[in-house]
């Protein structure tokens, strides 16, 4: 009997027919698929609201948890941060455990340095090591790989250090990480980590925003660069939301669910693009307090001791970093996804004998996209719709650290690749 997912891998196989040999050889044989995508969570009980909503995080990942089920969504990955610290007894795991079990999708995660931190230090496998044993990943390491669907490889990297908000990507691991690559050839291959390995700006310049990267990041670059396959990176940490690319691969930094702008992803990926989607949880009122948090803290004034509240724009990105098509084919250019607004029910007319009228029947609105759901509404604040980063070693110019209202069309944009120099050599911190 022929499967619905044997059907539609028999369909993009017949999708890839058109491409050319050299397209086919880089983006492998594979059916499409969504993905869905939080990071930074930051779950507990008990613990005060700073710029995190920490008071709030169980409302937020539960309400995201609906969300996704909502939604045609394959697997989800968390990205690091899932919890303020596994708690006492961990507590604040189990929670974590009991929501996303909720999920009616496969789900896997990765590590942050609030997951191994806290009092008491924090042993990651025997916290952690049995929840990846369940997912029938055989690991005494805390990073992993896997195939969620037919023809799509997924890497699950370790960059957490306790207390420590600088990553690491040790030796052992990239020698991991190599052999996997070349283990798993010919699969679309879906890299994650926790810091970001191509930092987005302004955390690629110098201190304080150097503190909260990989400063050996390069290295893991320079292994993904060896494979054809690799062709998504996605990070958490910087509660920023940034699209750049460097050898043909994209480096997507993701926002934070319980920081400003409080949000996740979904990433529709097909053989031709991988569309990425942003949406935020269902409450605005709770959006707003998170921003007013969010621009109060250390870093915005760092970014700008004048007007702190620019940096709100940066966490919440451009349109080509929200809602964009990401080609996977050469030649092909960038475009912003239009996301259309629902339509808003018409109100009642009394009638002249004081009884009400009957209600009429209204058609559904149009949703955005495909399985979006409505519990996600439109981003609080405005957007603007400019050209993909072009890394500097200068801050954000002025035009991108303040919003402004977006333009009703956006023209493709073809972005730039951008080249990094190599960090110095590796440590061992997540090997361990």
């Amino acid at each position: 009997m022929l499967s619905r997912r044997r059907f539609l891998f028999g369909l993009a196989s017949v999708a890839c027919l058109g491409l050319s040999r050299e397209a086919k050889a880089a983006v492998g044989l594979f059916e499409p698929f969504t993905l869905g995508y939080v990071t930074d969570a930051h779950l507990c009980i008990g613990q005060p609201d700073s710029y995190k909503m920490l008071q709030e995080s169980q409302l937020f990942l539960q309400d995201v948890v609906k969300s996704l089920n909502e939604k045609k969504v394959d697997f989800t990955i968390f990205g690091g941060d899932n919890v303020e610290g596994p708690g006492r007894d961990d507590t604040n795991w189990q929670l974590f455990i009991d929501i996303a079990q909720s999920l009616n999708n496969p789900w896997n995660f990765v590590l942050g340095e609030a997951d191994v931190s806290g009092i008491a230090p924090v042993d990651k496998m025997r916290t952690y090591g049995p929840d990846w044993k369940g997912k029938g990943i055989e690991s005494k390491k805390s990073y992993w790989s896997q195939d969620p669907v037919a023809g799509v490889h997924i890497i699950g990297l370790d960059t957490s250090r306790t207390n420590s908000n600088t990553g690491d990507f040790g030796r052992a691991q990239g020698e991991w990480l190599k052999e996997d690559l070349q283990l798993h050839q010919r699969r679309f291959t879906v890299v994650f980590s926790h810091h970001p390995l191509l930092p987005p700006s302004p955390f690629d310049s110098g201190p304080p925003w150097d503190d909260y990267t990989v400063p050996n990041g390069a290295n893991a670059r320079e292994i993904f660069a060896t494979s054809k396959y690799v062709r998504l990176v996605v990070n958490g940490h910087v509660h920023v939301s940034k699209v750049q690319q460097e050898n043909n691969i994209w480096y997507v930094s993701s926002p934070s669910l319980a920081v400003y702008p409080c949000a996740y992803r979904l990433f529709h990926v097909t053989p031709e693009a991988i569309n990425v989607e942003t949406y935020h949880v269902s409450f605005p009122a709770l959006i707003k307090k998170a921003k007013n948090a969010f621009i109060s803290c250390a870093l915005a004034y760092k970014y700008s001791s004048n007007k702190p509240s620019t940096f709100a724009a940066i966490a919440e990105g451009t349109r080509l970093d929200t809602d964009v098509s990401l080609p996977l084919i050469a030649g092909k250019s960038v475009q912003a996804l239009e996301k259309k607004k629902p339509q808003k029910p018409k109100g009642e007319k009394p009638v002249k004998n004081g009884t009400q009228k009957k209600r009429e029947s209204q058609p559904e609105s149009e949703s955005p996209n495909p399985g979006k759901s409505d519990l996600a509404p439109e981003n609080p604040e405005p957007k603007t719709a400019p050209e993909i980063d072009k890394k500097t070693n200068s801050k954000e110019t002025k035009a991108q650290s303040e919003p402004k209202a977006e333009s009703k069309k956006n023209s493709p944009v073809t972005p730039k690749a951008e080249e990094k120099t190599a960090a110095p050599s590796a440590g061992e911190n997540n090997d361990k």
